[in-house]
């Protein structure tokens, strides 16, 4: 069972899970035990099922308790951002919460988010290379420019500029760049590996 089954159980339409088998192919997940894999799942990758769960909105509270592990991690590697590690007290605090919180909010985008897809590719993540279908006589695909291929826009990293500097006036955009702006980038990767590392933990206790 993967994550993405996680989501489709608790639509309406799908109360019973077929696509992991339990002891014979013939066996569908019942919800029982679909509830019971999650709570094994949450108990040794907390941070990416509640990542998850928030994404999907199957909890208000699973998304902050995403942003609270985020919280935790970005105070963990503070020390290795310039911009951050400088910080003192209830300021850096701050920070990392206004980092956490758009950083979860660019890990939760998708061609579904309203307003979010892609003008160019719809979603597809996929473009028309003109010059090689005209060149080949078919229609050959390229990875769209304008998403780099993900089908959505993200959230912009301005936007959290803007917020920090509410927080730090005198941060000026080339130091925002050079020494904060990495540690936002960190905290989206790791919202992305945690999710990784709870899909895996999930299929291998459903298996």
């Amino acid at each position: 069972m993967r994550l993405e089954s996680v989501a489709k159980f608790h639509s309406p339409k799908s109360p019973m899970m077929s696509d992991s088998p339990r002891a014979t192919a013939s066996e569908s997940l019942s919800g029982t035990d679909v509830m019971a894999a999650m709570g094994m799942a949450q108990s040794q990758a907390g941070f990416g099922m509640a990542a998850f769960c928030g994404k999907h909105e199957l909890s208000q509270n699973d998304k902050q308790k995403a942003i609270n592990y985020l919280m935790q991690f970005a105070h963990k590697v503070s020390g290795k951002y310039r911009g951050v590690a400088k910080l003192e007290g209830n300021t850096k605090a701050k920070v990392l919460q206004v980092l956490a919180t758009f950083a979860y909010a660019d890990y939760c985008r998708s061609a579904a988010t309203p307003g979010a897809r892609c003008r160019d590719c719809h979603g597809t993540g996929r473009a028309v290379d003109i010059s090689k279908t005209e060149q080949w006589g078919r229609v050959v695909e390229k990875e769209c420019g304008r998403c780099k291929g993900v089908g959505y826009s993200r959230v912009p990293a301005s936007a959290a500029y803007r917020a920090i500097t509410m927080l730090i006036p005198n941060l000026t955009q080339p130091t925002w760049s050079r020494t904060v702006k990495p540690l936002y980038d960190a905290l989206v990767v790791q919202c992305h590996k945690e999710e990784s590392i709870a899909d895996n933990i999930l299929n291998a206790v459903t298996r």
